[in-house]
């Protein structure tokens, strides 16, 4: 029996990819197990994330579901291949949750995240006003000035080894807001105009007058991966949450939508930004 172990989110994304191909062909795990020659438990902890699959039966699998888009084929394949890679902040682990460095693993995977946030969003932030947003977790969160320390390093290296496009409305409050002094933010709010013109970051401003809308909920992000596969991450004070249900992904794509649309557009975000850091 193949062993078994608590799914990661890179084997529940492939799982769910080979259950919706399943599926897609109307056919039953039995039928598939019988036509491949595997034990249904296979098939089934696989398509759970609790057990992984090698490249072969992968491609059998894809064969029987008659899948020929070599792209997707690929993709799979890659996903395969580096399931339990180590990500670049293996060294920073002792400092990181679970539930982070899954956060890191998705964003270094997708190829297009939109997000929701009322902060300045990490990949955006000046050294300066993440040491500062987090120093008001020491001792709370951070038990020691080295773990806070390894957080603002693990931030500032994300920033450089993240490049995947990134569609960003971001709430007016997160600039009119004060995180240090004056200058401090005029630098922050001087850093946001210059990263919106990347061609990575599409960066929306959303003003306070806009009235009510779903995000008032709380900030999120949405992952799209190259496998065509979703994903909601939700962030709380120590722990993030994932959704990946078809009613939670449509939901919350929608909310994207009517937040974006309310938005200023980029042009307009660009100006809000210079005025905003003449006057900080």
């Amino acid at each position: 029996m193949a062993p078994t172990s608590p799914p990661t989110f890179r084997r529940r994304r492939l799982g769910t990819a080979l259950r919706r191909l399943r599926e897609a062909k109307k056919l039953t795990q039995q039928a598939v197990a019988d036509a491949v020659g595997v034990n249904i438990d296979r098939i089934s902890r696989a398509e759970l994330g609790r057990t992984k699959i090698d490249v072969p039966l992968l491609r059998v699998l894809l064969d029987e579901y008659g899948v020929r888009d070599q792209g997707l084929r690929q993709t799979l394949e890659e996903m395969t291949r580096n399931i339990s890679e180590r990500g670049w902040w293996h060294s920073y682990a002792s400092f990181l949750t679970l539930t982070f460095q899954d956060f890191l693993g998705l964003e270094g995977d997708a190829e297009l995240m939109r997000s929701w946030e009322t902060l300045v969003p990490g990949r955006l932030q000046t050294e300066e006003y993440t040491r500062l947003l987090l120093a008001a977790g020491q001792g709370i969160v951070h038990s020691t000035r080295e773990h806070l320390e390894s957080r603002v390093a693990v931030r500032m290296e994300r920033q450089r080894k993240l490049n995947r496009p990134h569609e960003i409305v971001l709430s007016e409050a997160a600039v009119l807001g004060r995180i240090g002094d004056a200058g401090a933010m005029k630098r922050q709010i001087t850093h946001l105009r210059e990263q919106s013109d990347r061609d990575d970051i599409k960066l929306r401003i959303l003003p306070l007058s806009c009235g009510p809308h779903l995000g008032l909920d709380g900030a999120f992000t949405i992952f799209t991966f190259p496998d065509g596969g979703q994903l909601v991450g939700l962030e709380a004070l120590l722990n993030s949450f994932y959704l990946e249900d078809e009613d939670s992904l449509r939901t919350y794509n929608a909310a994207f939508d009517q937040i974006r649309d309310l938005a200023l557009d980029e042009k307009q975000s660009k100006a809000f930004l210079e005025r905003a850091a003449h006057t900080a």
